[in-house]
């Protein structure tokens, strides 16, 4: 059977809209940054908010930079994974946003690519679900090349070390197996996360900008599991301060 189920989809409208749904909820919302870093860990949300003068909007979720005139902000998203992140990009591009840049934590299936590291990530494979609603099937879809560009740029130029490629984007923490592992491992994939398939899906569907900045914050190997999630905080605010310098320039 194809995914998703129905033939033809892609060339069919939606009934429910981003913009109908906005309505229906506020009917004067916020506005919100051209640029936005979707954010899914709370520590980090809360850096931002301590450490950079800036102005909330949608509550207390969103938070817009002064030094950027307002136009970077970051996103701090109601969950994790697929499904979510794509909702809340749809209603952030109804609002005005352009570019999307997600910035977490996640799995690294390289020894060479460790806890503290940065990767860019210019394509997601795509295990997941929500990205097949968008886009007719293929295995990656890819990143906005000027906006990995951008980061690969301020990265070099701050002396970072860092790494380009692929990630694998699938809903199911719990079923990563030890094949799966070894074959996108040896076809080069670097990391492992739940969100940036169908982030990369939606932005160009909508005809907009999105990339990925990771950290590393667990190993997996065939021989096991090596998770070190309370040592990322420093290395996430060292990416977020990157992240805002290429969304600036």
């Amino acid at each position: 059977m194809p995914y998703p189920n129905s033939p033809g989809k892609h060339d069919r409208d939606a009934l429910i809209t981003p913009k109908a749904s906005i309505n229906y909820f506020d009917d004067d919302p916020d506005p919100v940054p051209e640029s936005v870093v979707l954010c899914f860990h709370d520590g980090l949300f809360e850096h931002v908010v301590n450490a950079y003068e800036g102005t909330a909007f949608d509550g207390e979720s969103g938070y817009a930079l002064d030094a950027t005139d307002g136009q970077v902000g970051v996103v701090r998203v109601p969950g994790i994974g697929a499904p979510v992140t794509a909702l809340e990009m749809e209603e952030l591009i109804v609002r005005g946003a352009e570019r999307f840049l997600s910035l977490g934590h996640v799995g690294s299936l390289h020894s060479d690519v460790s806890l503290g590291d940065l990767v860019v990530v210019d394509r997601a494979l795509r295990d997941e679900g929500t990205s097949h609603h968008y886009l007719e099937p293929a295995k990656y879809v890819t990143a906005s090349s000027d906006l990995c560009e951008r980061l690969e740029r301020v990265l070099e130029a701050a002396n970072e070390p860092y790494r380009v490629g692929p990630t694998w984007t699938t809903d199911a923490v719990y079923r990563e197996t030890v094949p799966e592992v070894e074959r996108y491992r040896n076809e080069g994939v670097l990391t492992v996360d739940m969100e940036a398939a169908a982030m990369f899906a939606v932005a160009t569907y909508r005809g907009v900008e999105a990339s990925a900045l990771f950290t590393i914050s667990d190993q997996l190997d065939p021989t096991g599991w090596e998770p070190r999630f309370a040592e990322t905080q420093t290395h996430l605010e060292r990416a977020f301060a990157r992240a805002v310098e290429a969304l600036t320039r």
